[in-house]
């Protein structure tokens, strides 16, 4: 910049600060969006929609059914119960995003992708009929 000014002093820190601010900037944290993985990914709606989701349906006729309609009694004979175990897990990294940065005041949020680092994963399974493993 001192070039295309044709200066050859510096400026302070504290003057490119005032100017920053001028000019409409904050020194703060990135604005974070909502993390993103891919879950809407064309392949993967596809997937879910004509995979996935019809077999869960087959599943269905032999788990058991909680609330009003509730079937207790066995399955026909010669069908087993199925019991379907849902997955869940968070991953949580080590200092994450701690950047700070002058942000343009009419600069907006954006998604994020997985961070890098140490991290630690927090899984469990749960079931309706057996409860959390």
């Amino acid at each position: 910049m001192l070039e295309r000014l044709n200066r050859k002093k510096t400026i302070s820190v504290v003057t490119a600060r005032c100017w920053l601010k001028k000019m409409g900037f904050r020194y703060t944290i990135n604005p974070r969006g909502q993390y993103v993985d891919g879950h809407e990914r064309k392949d993967v709606v596809t997937y879910r929609n004509h995979t996935f989701l019809p077999a869960m349906k087959d599943l269905e006729k032999n788990t058991r059914k909680y609330g009003k309609e509730d079937n207790g009694s066995p399955p026909e004979p010669g069908e087993r119960r199925t019991v379907i175990w849902y997955h869940d897990e968070s991953v949580f990294y080590a200092h994450d995003r701690r950047k700070s940065r002058w942000v343009k005041d009419t600069e907006t949020a954006k998604p994020y992708a997985k961070g890098e680092g140490h991290s630690l994963m927090v899984v469990d399974f749960v079931s309706a009929d057996y409860g959390w493993l």
